[in-house]
């Protein structure tokens, strides 16, 4: 079977930590053929490492390439990139968020199922190991009680320093312009005239960070009856949001940016009466950092505790694999542009749930 031939839209920070070197790793099921980013600079030099010829400044000229596949690895809403590459008859890999509105959301599903392609968002958390593993275990837990998400985020510096990351101060000041409004018109839509602080909660917190846990919550114990409150505080750093279930279960959110400390962790934890299990998801910028995953229960009357360590694979390398074979069967992915859009819709009512103006 011939290679699936990928067109990489973004050439940034996630694109070169994560995605680039295992697309060729996984240099038997794929093949980058054309790369795309808004600064000349980053694109040279992506392009001169990695051996791809054809480079373009504007995404449209590039999915009128012969390839199968758009990888869209840019920043902030992909809604419109996603949306051209479904109708351009490509296969699309999307980082998060999917989108900003359910506007787009919409307009992406109605594509996706014109096209009858592949269309795949890149929520690696639920293709690490440990989640795999936990799965099944919270899903069967009887009695559950709460559930705890705790993330503890330091500066991107703090994560990536580690990485020969490269990055050029050259996007044209029109380009950039261009993106912020477009951007902008987005949150707009959702929120309606904003401070900066609610721009940054809103793109940053919640479709940027929370998305990710939020997305988490989905596949182990399904979508919430509503939101109970949100708060903002610190400027933005320290926020808290809590959500009910059907069940009369509470699941407490907390994302606390400490910047000056490089240590990364994210705690997922489902308490039951009687047992307990919980994930610590490591910094998503280190590569085959293992997801422990913590259980305790009862035996006998005795209590225990174990960790396990169910494998040492990288998560956005096993998402890679998985998207390829959905390419090459028709299996529908994991996760879906439909799951994506509740993800999003949840997100909203956790920004609109927010209690007091934030200035």
């Amino acid at each position: 079977m011939s290679r699936i031939r990928v067109g990489v839209i973004g050439c940034g920070g996630i694109a070169q930590i994560m995605h680039l070197p295992h697309l060729k790793e996984l240099h038997d099921l794929y093949e980058v053929v054309s790369l795309c980013d808004v600064s000349p600079g980053t694109l040279k030099y992506v392009g001169d490492y990695y051996g791809v010829r054809k480079r373009f400044s504007d995404y449209r000229d590039l999915l009128k390439e012969p390839l199968d596949v758009a990888a869209i690895l840019s920043a902030d809403s992909h809604g419109q990139v996603i949306v051209d590459a479904l109708k351009a008859g490509k296969h699309a890999f999307t980082e998060k968020p999917m989108c900003f509105t359910l506007r787009e959301a919409d307009e992406i599903l109605s594509a996706h199922k014109q096209a009858g392609t592949v269309c795949m968002v890149t929520y690696m958390k639920r293709y690490d190991p440990g989640f795999r593993y936990a799965q099944p275990l919270i899903q069967k837990m009887k009695d559950l009680q709460a559930i705890h998400v705790t993330i503890l985020h330091p500066s991107e510096g703090n994560q990536i320093g580690h990485h020969d990351v490269r990055r050029f101060p050259d996007v044209p000041a029109q380009a950039k312009a261009r993106l912020r409004a477009e951007q902008d018109a987005l949150i707009r839509e959702v929120i309606g005239d904003f401070t900066p602080l609610e721009r940054r909660v809103f793109a940053e917190n919640l479709l940027s960070t929370l998305v990710h846990d939020i997305n988490v919550l989905r596949g182990l114990s399904g979508d919430p009856a509503e939101v109970l409150f949100t708060d903002v505080w610190a400027g933005g750093d320290s926020m808290v949001t809590c959500l009910r279930y059907a069940s009369g279960v509470r699941a407490i959110i907390s994302l606390q940016y400490l910047w000056d400390l490089a240590h990364y962790e994210e705690t997922v934890a489902y308490y039951g009466k009687a047992d307990r299990v919980r994930l610590v998801f490591p910094s998503p910028f280190f590569r085959n950092m293992p997801t422990p995953v913590i259980v305790e229960g009862m035996e006998e009357g005795k209590p225990f505790e174990k960790q396990v360590i169910a494998s040492m694979k990288e998560a956005f390398k096993e998402e890679l694999l998985h998207f390829a074979e959905c390419v090459q069967t028709g299996k529908t992915p994991i996760t879906t542009p439909e799951e994506a859009k509740g993800d999003v819709a949840l997100l909203h009512k956790i920004f609109h749930a927010i209690r007091r103006p934030l200035t």
